[in-house]
């Protein structure tokens, strides 16, 4: 009975654990959040005609598809596709109703492969990364301790997620980190997050982190033809200087000044520089 009863509670764990790794997954934190882009016509600021109003209530980018129609860029926040003054009339086929498809970010003009991201880890700590074969597209599992803080590689701003111990960062070249399997975060959707900001704590298996961005070659006349993201391995700094790192093998982090300001504006570098004094 004893063995029954151990069989059973050990079943129970496995089957507890695997729901949180797949809660904690990249397809997870790739799910949109509900209501996420919202749309309608209202009343214009000045009462004399209708706009047609997007509303993105996220803090990073969306690319909409329309269908029978042109597809738009959408900030966070409000936007305006379209303005009627009243009685005026448009062939156009945003007048009328259509579905849409959103997509998180938006099509990278200036995607720079040598641009530099920190470690995860404390400046002058020593990790190493493996290829998380439990996820499906490219994604890096870096050696932590459970407890151990996880700092962002690169600065932007933290989106929306669909689970409390993920964080997906939106970097100003329109990228992202996800940074999956944390025990705890620190930072939450609508927070700037600056490189090697303590973000969050390690989970059992360290952390997780796949970089990817929105792919305009995806797309074919504004639809996608598949999966819309393209996954990629960064560029490091370490005591070794700036690499791509071998996988398996030992780097110490190097997360200095330079690094930490190299997307800041002359204002902000001041202001950081000043902070640290």
């Amino acid at each position: 009975m004893k063995r029954a009863i151990c069989s059973i509670s050990l079943s129970a764990i496995l089957i507890a654990a695997g729901s949180s790794l797949s809660a904690q997954s990249l397809k997870s934190l790739m799910r949109l959040p509900f209501n996420v882009i919202e749309n309608k016509w209202e009343a214009n600021r000045t009462g004399d005609g209708q706009d047609l109003n997007y509303y993105n209530n996220d803090y990073c980018d969306y690319y909409v598809f329309r269908e029978q129609d042109n597809s738009y860029n959408l900030s966070p926040g409000k936007n305006t596709i379209i303005s009627l003054k009243r009685g005026e009339t448009t062939d156009m086929p945003f007048k009328n109703l259509s579905s849409y498809i959103p997509f998180r970010g938006r099509f990278p003009k200036k995607f720079n492969a040598a641009l530099p991201y920190a470690l995860p880890v404390k400046n002058g700590e020593k990790t190493a990364w493996k290829t998380d074969q439990r996820e499906r597209f490219k994604t890096l599992n870096f050696f932590m301790h459970k407890g151990d803080t996880v700092y962002a590689t690169r600065g932007g701003t933290a989106c929306l997620t669909n689970n409390d111990r993920q964080v997906l960062v939106y970097h100003p070249d329109h990228t992202f980190a996800a940074y999956l399997m944390l025990e705890e975060r620190f930072v939450l959707p609508g927070e700037n997050v600056q490189t090697g900001e303590p973000i969050g704590v390690a989970g059992l298996s360290g952390v997780s982190v796949s970089f990817f961005f929105l792919d305009e070659n995806k797309f074919e006349s504004g639809r996608a033809t598949g999966y819309p993201y393209s996954h990629f391995v960064p560029v490091f700094r370490t005591s070794e200087g700036d690499l791509k790192l071998e996988e398996k093998k030992l780097y110490k982090a190097v997360t200095d000044d330079a690094l930490i300001m190299q997307e800041m504006s002359k204002r902000e570098q001041k202001r950081y520089l000043k902070a640290k004094k």
